[in-house]
Formats: structure tokens, C-alpha cells, sequence
């Protein structure tokens, strides 16, 4: 069985070796970041829309500039004039018409609302762009630090695994010398089956990491290296905490942010239908070029002040104010909502936070102890004073302590940027510093 594992030993060794030849890329942080921003589908579908609003602010300001038309017509018609009871003459005529007319607005509180309305609408295409980018970077930060996390879980597996293989060696010698019993090799093996079970469903989970990594991100990582995150990123918690986030949240929170620019919508919608209740002052030009026996006017140039005023449509322009005047208190009540949502939210971060900084804390004092209590162990049952299951279990409790306390960690690293999503400050700057 020794000789089958040095050999196992040596071909993992070689493979290790091949692989280390080859050139393999590094994908940090900031690359999944980036790469998710730039190729995620719904942030795509987020910016066209932005660019059509956008469009819609200059289809607005179009409503108060000039407008230019230009007709001409070519036609034939058949007429008969009648000169008295007993006489007509029927003649046909070939006709020619030239118009050119131009509108322009002098005051239109409509238009100039309807402008109002479509920067209210460019603004919140941009708050939901912005929302959707942290929305979509930060599933892209969460899917890399859990693939990290089950990466580092499963080294730590691997030395379980080693450890125990190195005592069933051990008992091996021990037995071949009458020290050591058929039963205690046993529950060795045993253990080792064990935790290769255990480590076996770890890689498979890694690679499912992976995968969702990938869909997330956009960037093939699987024959890449993922560029670990410094371990000690916990111990920046304290100061973390110093800032004022509720104050950055009510400030810059995406979420909020949407909702404010839903209302700042619904009150330019209200203005505008009710600026239709206004009268309208049009400036309008027009000349026409006539050849037709049907008038007797030849040329015509017209410019004429027209006063345009509303009485009634059915009172559908007064159903439309108040179908605008209750969407914006609806929107003023969602205003609210959301920012208790993000104060709730901030709270909810930073007392994990707190609550995950004491934990490690606790859980490296916890570490130090199980290693102390893991040497003992070993000398004890090397000494005859311990039996196997004692170090076994002492083993077990170190891995799990270690397993703990790196979830913890990576726990309060995911934490340390939802707390940035969540008051909307996350940006790749964030990452890049967190990679040296």
C-alpha cells in the first residue's frame, strides 16, 4: 500500500510538473469585474435604452423649433362654366401648386414641459444603467470569492487527507512492530475514505463555481488561475465601519436613486399633462404658387399670428393630470420605502460585519488552541498515553476550525463589498486595491 502511494505520488508530481510548463493566465478581481460589465447581456439591453432616451430629449426639443414643410402638386381637372340658362363651356385644366410653410412656436407650456418630461426620463435611464452595472458586478465579485473560498477549503482538505495518510503510515510501522493494531490501521483508512469523500465533493463544487463564474463574467477561467485575494482583507473591518454609511447610502444608493428618478418622472408627466390646459402662441409663415383657372390667385405670402386655445376634449386632458397626480404620489410613498429598505440593508451589512470580524477572532484563537491540542495528541499517542481516535478527532477539529474560519473570512470579504453595492460606491477602484 506504501509502495502504491509513492508511485500515485510520483505520476501527480509529474503531471504537476507538465502542467507548470505551460503558460497559464492569472484572472483577478477586477478583471471578472470589467469583463461582466462589458459583456453582460442586460446591461447592453440598459445602455440602448439609455441611448433612447436620450434620443427622446431631442425628439423633445424638436416640438419647439422651426417646422419647415414643403408641398408641390401636378394634377389635371375637368370643369364647365355656365355663361347663362342656355349656354357652358366645358374645358379641362393641367394645374401646378408650390406651398412652403413654416410653424414656430412662441409659447407652448406643453412643449416646453414635454421637455422637462424627457430629461426626467433620460435621468432615470441612467440611475437603472448605473443599478444594473453594480447589480451585475457585484454577482461577479460574490461568484469569484465563492469559487476562492472552495479553492481554499479544498487545500485545507488536502492536508487533512495528507495528514492522516502520513498516520497510517505510521500505524503501519507501528503494527509491523506490535505496537499498533488491525483495528486502529482500520478507523485510519476509514478516516481517509472519509475526508476523500468529503474532498471529492469540494472539487466538484469548485467546478460548478467555475462555471457560474464564467457565465457571470464572460472570461473562460477554468484553465486559468484564479489571483487569490490577500487573507487579512478582514482586518480592515474597523476602519471600514468608521464611515458614515447610512449618510452615503441616502446619497448615492442606486436603488434610491431609481426611485427618485421615478418620481422626478411622475412630477415632469404631471407638469406636462397639465400644461395642456394652456393656450398656444404659433408664429406662421406660408407661401404658395398657384397655376389653376380654379382661383384667381396667382402668388400668396402669408405671415399670421395664431393664438391656440384648448376649451374641450372630453375631459380627457383633466383624467390624464389626475392619472399623473396619483402616479406621483405613488412614486413619492416608493421614495420612502426604498430608503427604509437601504437603511434596514446598511444596518443589516454592518452588524454582520461587526458580528464577522469577532468571529474571526475567535476562530484563530480557536485554531491556535486545536493545533496545541493536536501536538499533544500526537506526542501522547507516540508515547502510548493516547489512543488513536484522540488524534483523530484532534485532526478533525483543527480542519473544521480552519474550514470555519476561512468561510468566515471570505464571508466578511463578499460582505465588505455587498456594503458597497448597497450604499453605491462599488467601483473596480475597490478591487484593484484589494488585489495588492
Amino acid at each position: 500500500m506504501k509502495f502504491q502511494r509513492t508511485i500515485v505520488s510520483v505520476f501527480s508530481l509529474l503531471s504537476t510538473l507538465s502542467v507548470a510548463a505551460e503558460p497559464v493566465g492569472r484572472v483577478g478581481l477586477a478583471d471578472v469585474y470589467q469583463s461582466a460589465l462589458e459583456k453582460n447581456f442586460g446591461i447592453q439591453s440598459e445602455q440602448y435604452i439609455y441611448q433612447a432616451e436620450k434620443e427622446g430629449v431631442r425628439e423633445a426639443w424638436a416640438g419647439v423649433l422651426p417646422q419647415v414643410e414643403a408641398t408641390a402638386s401636378y394634377g389635371t381637372s375637368e370643369y364647365t362654366r355656365d355663361f347663362d340658362v342656355q349656354s357652358s363651356l366645358t374645358d379641362r385644366d393641367q394645374h401646378t401648386s408650390y406651398d412652403v410653410s413654416l410653424d414656430q412656436v412662441v409659447y407652448s407650456e406643453r412643449a416646453f414641459r414635454a421637455i422637462d418630461r424627457a430629461k426626467a426620463g433620460e435621468k432615470l435611464a441612467a440611475d437603472q444603467l448605473a443599478g444594473r452595472e453594480l447589480e451585475i458586478g457585484y454577482s461577479a465579485i460574490e461568484a469569484f470569492l465563492h469559487a476562492q473560498m472552495l479553492l481554499a477549503e479544498t487545500e485545507i482538505v488536502e492536508e487533512e487527507r495528507e495528514s492522516h495518510e502520513r498516520r497510517l503510515d505510521q500505524l503501519e510501522n507501528m503494527r509491523a512492530r506490535g505496537f499498533a493494531t488491525k483495528a486502529d490501521t482500520l478507523d485510519a483508512k476509514a478516516r481517509i475514505d472519509e475526508v476523500s469523500a468529503e474532498l471529492a465533493g469540494l472539487r466538484h463544487d469548485f467546478r460548478a463555481a467555475i462555471k457560474n463564474l464564467e457565465a457571470v463574467s464572460g472570461i473562460r477561467v477554468e484553465d486559468q488561475e484564479l489571483q487569490p485575494i490577500p487573507r487579512d482583507i478582514w482586518r480592515s473591518t474597523p476602519v471600514l465601519l468608521e464611515k458614515n454609511w447610512a449618510e452615503l447610502a441616502a446619497q448615492n444608493a442606486t436603488q434610491l436613486l431609481r426611485a427618485k428618478g421615478e418620481l422626478g418622472l411622475a412630477e415632469a408627466t404631471r407638469k406636462a399633462e397639465k400644461a395642456a390646459h394652456w393656450p398656444e402662441l404659433y408664429l406662421s409663415a406660408s407661401y404658395t404658387d398657384n397655376d389653376t383657372f380654379a382661383t384667381t390667385i396667382r402668388k400668396e405670402a402669408r405671415v399670421e399670428l395664431q393664438l391656440r386655445v384648448p376649451l374641450y376634449k372630453g375631459g380627457g386632458t383633466s383624467s390624464r393630470v389626475r392619472q399623473a397626480t396619483a402616479r406621483m404620489y405613488a412614486a413619492e410613498y416608493s421614495v420612502k420605502d426604498t430608503l427604509n429598505q437601504v437603511q434596514v440593508e446598511v444596518s443589516r451589512v454592518t452588524e454582520k460585519l461587526r458580528g464577522s470580524y469577532s468571529r474571526i477572532e475567535a476562530l484563530r484563537t480557536a485554531e491556535s488552541s486545536a493545533r496545541a491540542a493536536l501536538d499533544a495528541a500526537e506526542q501522547g499517542f507516540l508515547g502510548g498515553v493516547r489512543g488513536l481516535n484522540e488524534v483523530l478527532d484532534s485532526r478533525n477539529r483543527l480542519s473544521g476550525i480552519r474550514r470555519d474560519k476561512t468561510r468566515e473570512v471570505f464571508s466578511n470579504a463578499l460582505l465588505q463589498f455587498e456594503l458597497r453595492q448597497i450604499a453605491g460606491t462599488l467601483s473596480v477602484n475597490d478591487m484593484i486595491a484589494v488585489s495588492q
